[in-house]
């Protein structure tokens, strides 16, 4: 009985010319299935951090947007820049070459010099009520462009009381909307936010 029990646990067990065992895996199976395991790892903490850069870039545009909202808002509830309500209401400046964009109050009334242009000494001072946002690390500016071919380094969007009226001035003119480009550096995915002079204000891609 046991010779009969050891003649089938040997036919079981059959040995290949290579030396392993049938059921078993050579080195080299295991290389590759361990080559695949680290390649699927790999393409998945890639494509997590992409993932995780389109949020932070999709949360910048959405802040920048409410940010014009509450330059509106601040125009249409006559909220005071140190102690006084602005002449012109309020508005967001933005500029490339800082990367950044500033809630400030337009002092100047209408038609007198310095209307529509943003002077940080006087219109941005924080503890007087206007604010600066830098973008997150990684996260650019890339385009400022007026009435859809206008490229520009700083723009100012203007929301002068009391309906509010919204002006988008580069210096030089007004124009009709502002598109305003950001990008995630490394990964080159873009958010634009859209402002027309009606004061709608949107992510429009």
């Amino acid at each position: 009985m046991i010779k009969k029990i050891l003649q089938f646990k040997t036919r079981c067990l059959k040995i290949s010319p290579c030396g392993r065992f049938e059921s078993g895996f050579t080195l080299l199976e295991m290389v590759v299935s361990m080559s695949m395991i680290m390649l699927i790892t790999v393409l998945f903490i890639v494509d997590y951090r992409s993932a995780n850069k389109r949020t932070d870039l999709i949360m910048t545009a959405q802040n920048l947007v409410a940010d014009l909202h509450l330059a509106q808002n601040n125009t249409l509830g006559l909220v005071k820049y140190n102690e006084t309500v602005p002449a012109s209401g309020w508005g967001i400046h933005l500029d490339i070459n800082e990367n950044a964009y500033t809630l400030f109050a337009d002092l100047n009334a209408t038609g007198t010099v310095g209307y529509m242009d943003y002077d940080e000494t006087e219109e941005g001072v924080i503890n007087y009520g206007a604010r600066t946002t830098r973008l997150p690390d990684g996260i650019e500016i890339y385009a400022l462009e007026t009435d859809g071919s206008q490229l520009n380094n700083s723009v100012n969007v203007i929301f002068f009381p009391p309906d509010p009226q919204t002006n988008i001035y580069d210096g030089a003119a007004t124009s009709s909307t502002l598109d305003i480009t950001l990008k995630e550096e490394r990964t080159e995915f873009v958010k634009t936010v859209r402002v027309n002079f009606l004061g709608l204000v949107e992510v429009t891609d």
